[in-house]
Parts: C-alpha cells; structure tokens; sequence
C-alpha cells in the first residue's frame, strides 16, 4: 500500500515535471542545438523505456522513443511493458513480470526509492522520466562522445521449420581495462502494434507500440578479453509479425548494470518465403 502511494505521489511530480519540460521546449528532439545535431555519432547506445498501457503519462513517452529511434542516428530503443499497472483497469498484453523485475534490478542499482513509468535508461547507467526529451537528448550526445568499452558483432536470419524461430549469431568482446563479471543480453522486439484500449486511465485510446520487447534472455556470460562467438536460437510465438520484428545484443555488467557495447537488426528479413533468410 504504501509502495503504491509512492508511486501515485510520484506520478503526480512526473506529470508537473512533463509539463514544465513541455511549455519551455518548442523544439523537437532533432531541433536540438546546432552543436547537439552536429555531434559524432559513436557506437550505439542502447535506451530501456519502462512502460504500460495502463498509465496515462506512458503514451507521451512512448511517442518520444518512436521519435528518438526513427530520428536518431546510433540509438537502440527497447521498450518494456511492466506488469504492476494490470490490477488498475487495464492488463496491458505486452506486460511480463520480468520486465518489472529488471525494472526493479535498476531502481536497485541507482538507489532509486522505487519503480516508477514512464522510466527510460540510457546505457544501463543513467535514467530520467520517460517523456524528458532534454535530458534524453543530453544523455545519449554524452554516451555517444563516450567510446565503448565492448563491442558486438550480430547477425540474425528466420528459420521456418520446423518451427518459427530465430538463428542468432553473436560476437561479443570486451577491453582489457573494463572490470566485469559480462553478460551477453538478447532482445527481441516488435514494431507496428496497435491496441485499442477499453478500460483503465487510457480507456477509448487507441495505442501505437514500437520497439516492444516481446523476449529478453540471458545469452551467455563473457570472460576475459577474447572475441566470444555463440549462436543462440529462440523461438518464436506464431502471433509475432516477423516482418516486424528486430533484435537487439548487448554486453552488460552483471553487478552494476553498466550496458558497454551493443548491435541490433532491424528488419530480419526483407520478405517471408523461404525456410530460411541469410
């Protein structure tokens, strides 16, 4: 109870916060200053929204991460449906428990009080409300300026049977001077879904979702400083669109969440029809 009183105070300084970001930006997120548009773009940086469609402060933030990942060059976005908003009216069916559980992974690392959405993290190592597209936009021209200490290697093709699944293929690598322990993280997301919303604080809403993580696994651990080569398979659930679907590799510090090197394909295959596509 009072974890969730917690959470609706926060709400409301999130949405006066939104608000005062809102009325003193008139630019949009490629309208940034000259210096910012002009910066080198460096290795990718990878950004974790925590979302639900049963929070009426998410859309404007999931309509940010659509902006940032079709405007901006270098930037994974990845968005998690967390599943602690499907008791207040809606039960988004995107949501996982363990998405919530890695939300609660970060709120741990940073010394957060508590989980809150919208919630975005930039590298694993930094985080802002969701819909704060200043402090986003700062974020990721700083994490760009910064080389990565990891660096992955990815390929994916479409396996149609026996199964639908997926054969991922993965280099990862770390410098020498980067302390671990390393994990290799897979995600696999899916663009142009739409939900028309009945219930709940954005009931008669009809919601668009990119870069919606339908699976996230735990590849393999990385140990040393040699190039580690695995190939992962994952299935997948026939209601996936696999025109739609993309995939995200990354290497991430097991103890402080750090995310160091990452790559994703998007999209998978140019066409549906053969057994497999390379």
């Amino acid at each position: 109870m009072h974890l969730q009183i917690f959470r609706e105070r926060l709400r409301w300084v999130i949405r006066i916060v939104s608000g005062a970001v809102l009325v003193a930006i008139s630019l949009g997120f490629s309208g940034q200053s000259a210096h910012s548009a002009a910066a080198r773009v460096g290795d990718p940086v990878v950004l974790e929204l925590f979302t639900s469609q049963g929070c009426s402060d998410c859309p404007p933030a999931d309509a940010l991460l659509n902006e940032v990942g079709a405007s901006t060059p270098g930037v994974i976005p990845l968005a998690y449906h967390v599943d602690y908003w499907n008791h207040l009216g809606w039960a988004d069916p995107f949501s996982s428990r363990q998405f919530s559980a890695r939300q609660e992974g970060y709120s741990r690392a940073m010394k957060l009080a508590a989980q809150y959405t919208p919630q975005i993290v930039i590298s694993g190592e930094a985080q802002f409300v969701g819909s704060d597209r200043n402090s986003i936009a700062r974020a990721i021209t700083e994490a760009h300026a910064t080389p990565a200490a990891g660096h992955v290697g990815l390929h994916v093709s479409f396996v149609a049977q026996p199964s639908r699944m997926l054969r991922i293929k993965v280099k990862a690598q770390v410098e020498s001077s980067t302390p671990g322990p390393f994990v290799l993280m897979v995600a696999v997301y899916e663009n142009g879904l739409v939900t028309r919303i009945v219930s709940g604080e954005n009931g008669g809403r009809e919601l668009r979702d990119n870069y919606t993580v339908r699976k996230l696994v735990r590849a393999f651990g990385i140990e040393g400083t040699q190039a580690t080569e695995k190939e992962v398979r994952l299935e997948l659930d026939p209601a996936w669109s696999i025109n739609h679907l993309g995939v995200a590799a990354f290497i991430q510090n097991a103890s402080s969440l750090k995310i160091v090197g990452a790559a994703a394909q998007y999209p998978l295959v140019p066409a549906v029809g053969s057994a497999e596509i390379d």
